[in-house]
């Protein structure tokens, strides 16, 4: 039989394996002004893998947009045919701040997060599944995430010792502190763990700061080097088209690519008006003269 002191170190390596598979990432990958605009449907993404031979793309993602450009749904495809599917849904309010967001996975029970916003600033949010969580969201004036402080049921600690003291209780366990560039994009986040720093990232924009991000670097605390880096490109109309990954110490690479469904009417599938024949200037446009 378990003692108690070992069970709770499994919850306590446990519950850090969660902080760190839900970590939060506030960089979007659309700007919902152009998927908006454009009348996006859906984005799929695909990963390409390369046998030695070929290239071969799996689909992995799915996005579903609503008539504001925001993402409506997302649905994450299995690495096998066996594999079932999990479908994340989001709740908006009027000004655009997501209020609920679910985690249905097959046969297993949905993590619902809730969100409280306060005119247009996200202030709270919870979890009830796996474990419960309460988020508390410092914002500035102008509505930015400057940190989030993350609160869970713990084991207790030994502040003297650094030994487990059998107890456990509700308490902040979690916290990020995001910092800003000159244009109020997000350039790093750092991520602490029962007071502890673990890792930090770091993202790069165009000259001009406007736009999504070029690169994201993952670095563990008080490493030099990136664990991984995350390279961005746009396709022309300003759309994420592609994502690779390197990790550093093996250099191996994964790379997913995006490809976007229109609405019928959207604007990016309006084309020039048809010629006539023997016709090469547009209806309207006087012909140059010879």
């Amino acid at each position: 039989m378990l003692s108690r002191s070992l069970l709770i170190f499994i919850l306590f390596i446990t519950s850090f394996s969660l902080a760190q598979s839900q970590s939060i990432d506030l960089v979007p990958k659309f700007d919902h002004r152009l998927t908006k605009y454009y009348k996006v449907d859906s984005c799929r993404v695909y990963e390409n893998v390369n046998n030695g031979n070929q290239t071969v793309q799996f689909l992995r993602k799915l996005y579903i947009f609503n008539s504001e450009g925001l993402v409506s749904q997302e649905v994450e495809f299995g690495q096998n045919e066996y594999d079932g599917h999990t479908i994340i849904k989001y709740d908006y309010d009027s000004y655009h701040n997501i209020t609920r967001k679910q985690i249905l996975r097959p046969q297993r029970e949905p993590i619902i997060y809730d969100y409280t916003n306060i005119g247009n600033k996200w202030v709270r949010m919870t979890v009830q599944y796996p474990i419960f969580k309460e988020y508390n969201i410092q914002t500035s004036d102008m509505g930015l995430v400057l940190g989030i402080l993350v609160s869970s049921q713990a084991a207790v600690m030994d502040p003297i010792t650094g030994e487990y003291t059998g107890k456990e209780a509700f308490m902040q366990t979690e916290e990020y502190e995001f910092r800003y560039n000159r244009f109020n994009k997000i350039a790093k986040v750092n991520y602490f763990y029962m007071n502890k720093e673990i890792h930090n990232i770091v993202y790069e924009y165009s000259n001009s700061g406007y736009g999504l991000p070029l690169n994201k670097s993952f670095f563990k605390y008080g490493e030099k080097v990136p664990e991984y880096t995350t390279t961005y490109t746009y396709d022309p109309t300003g759309f994420l088209h592609m994502e690779t990954t390197k990790e550093s110490a093996t250099n191996f690479t994964s790379t997913l690519e995006y490809e976007y469904v229109y609405a019928w009417d959207s604007p990016i599938l309006q084309q020039k008006p048809p010629t006539k024949k023997r016709q090469d200037f547009w209806i309207g446009r006087k012909k140059q003269p010879y």
